[in-house]
């Protein structure tokens, strides 16, 4: 039960963090490449904030699902060496 547990948390965190990051270079590209070609003043003073605000959700989920995947891998580990499960393992 452990490993199936801790395999998910694995595979989550792991598609979690890269669809992220895919989608922050795509964005991030995209809108330079519109403020690049349309050199608008009014478009970079419409979008800015709304780009850093798509920004900080996507770094906050592309960082924080990991880290509270590996919090709750650490969680599941400690519960089941307490239950006979084995020993906890370092990764």
């Amino acid at each position: 039960m452990e490993g199936t547990v801790v395999g998910f948390l694995d595979a989550v965190s792991t598609k979690v963090f890269w669809l992220c990051a895919i989608l922050f270079v795509a964005v991030n590209g995209a809108a330079l490449g519109a403020f690049a070609l349309t050199r608008s003043r009014s478009l970079v003073n419409e979008w800015t904030s709304k780009l850093v605000a798509l920004d900080a959700a996507l770094l906050g989920a592309g960082l924080g699902v990991p880290l509270a995947a590996g919090l709750a891998k650490m969680g599941v580990r400690a519960v089941a060496s307490l239950f006979g499960g084995g020993t906890p393992t370092a990764e």
